[in-house]
């Protein structure tokens, strides 16, 4: 085989390398602000939610994820369907309570709905005005409930089609109010909880150095400092040594910004263990897919689409056109894998010609094999240590 063609591991990040808790509890705090604060629906609270605040103590953190997620059943219900950013989990699992919203005041009221938004799109900002609206109309405001989520949405529904099923939701007189790509992450809607959450995850301070002006909301500490490995340093830093030593480049594709992983990856030693060319985060997909805008053309090319995957390995070798339409070109047999622990990297991986590891640290733990079994991955591991014995030999 040519030299040029090097022999590349590829590691999805959280959930085989990075625990993903710090994100899940701050997507369950964005969801809790939307729906329960002045800045979004302010509805009434479920009694066992404690009051929205900018900075609520670890208890309550535990209790906002254990009621809004449903024990996490909420969490494995999209991942299983290939939602794989945690801020598409925020935004689904708002969007979810905000069509309810809509259709319980709104959905005999499609025209006036229209004018108000007057044509425009729903936005974060416009929340408090819809509830102004209802309440205005002397209408009573219903107490959410989190346990229709998983009953209402088509169980074969993907995340590529999730913003779809959540407006065939809408009802038909309702849904002619709406801007058809509102529940899709490219929208108003999903900017703005977008930047909710990384006003949680970054802080206040990390949020302004960010984006260059402060949060909305101020007050928020940041969970990012908060990161944590899914197991000893010693032991993951063991394994990619182990792996390097046998000649494999390790990369990385990811759905977090650069600056949310290279820290973190620093900060725990690992950061050297990785061909940094072959690092590619969520700025490189975010770059590529804005140069698709300025064609006139919407791309989302965060995983399940295999960009992020090809781009780590192949970098500059292939022209970037190359990398966005099928067919992909996949790396020569026996010198790429992915190490994964969701259905949105098995099915990146798929489309990219690359075979798949499967790693069972996601957050179904052991009860995950059934996700990945007899759908064509390469291996079903306990963790990554056990990489190099299956591609031979141990540590």
């Amino acid at each position: 085989m040519p030299e040029q063609y090097p022999r590349k591991i590829i590691f999805d990040m959280d959930g085989v390398i990075t625990s993903e808790e710090c994100y899940w509890n701050t997507a369950a705090l964005v969801v809790w602000e939307l729906l329960f604060s002045r800045r979004g629906l302010e509805l009434p609270l479920p009694v066992e939610l404690p009051p929205f605040e900018p900075r609520p103590p670890a208890s309550r953190i535990k209790t906002v994820r254990a009621i809004i997620f449903q024990e996490d059943r909420v969490i494995s219900f999209f991942k299983r369907r290939a939602v794989n950013s945690n801020w598409d989990l925020a935004f689904y699992t708002f969007a979810f309570q905000l069509v309810l919203f809509l259709n319980r005041h709104f959905g005999d009221k499609g025209d006036h709905l229209k004018r108000f938004l007057q044509d425009e799109g729903l936005s974060v900002e416009l929340l408090p005005l819809l509830r102004r609206l209802v309440a205005d109309s002397g209408q009573d405001f219903s107490v959410p409930s989190f346990a229709p989520i998983t009953e209402s949405l088509d169980q074969e529904t993907g995340g590529l089609e999730m913003g779809a099923k959540l407006y065939n939701l809408l009802t038909p007189s309702l849904a002619a109010a709406i801007p058809g790509d509102t529940f899709k992450p490219v929208s108003l809607l999903f900017s703005g909880v977008h930047h909710i959450f990384q006003e949680w995850y970054l802080g206040e301070e990390g949020y302004q150095a960010r984006y260059g002006r402060p949060p909305v909301q101020g007050g928020k500490r940041g969970f990012i400092e908060d990161e944590e490995p899914l197991l000893p340093v010693k032991t993951i830093k063991a394994t990619l040594v182990a792996l390097r030593q046998r000649g494999w480049l390790l990369g990385i594709a990811t759905g977090r910004p650069e600056g949310e992983i290279i820290p973190p990856l620093r900060k725990m030693g690992l950061l050297a263990c990785f061909h940094r060319p072959a690092v590619v985060t969520y700025d490189l997909v975010e770059e590529a897919q804005r140069a698709r805008e300025t064609k006139g053309e919407q791309l989302l090319l965060g995983k399940p689409h295999p960009f992020s995957l090809l781009k780590a390995y192949w970098g500059e070798q292939c022209p970037l056109e190359v990398l966005l339409y099928p067919p992909f070109p996949a790396p020569p047999a026996g010198h790429c894998y992915l190490v994964g622990d969701a259905p949105a990297d098995l099915l990146a991986a798929r489309a990219a010609g690359i075979p798949f590891i499967a790693v069972l640290t996601g957050p179904e733990g052991r009860a995950g094999h059934s996700l990945f079994a007899g759908k064509g991955a390469a291996a079903i591991l306990p963790d990554l240590t056990h990489i190099p014995a299956f591609l031979g030999g141990g540590l």
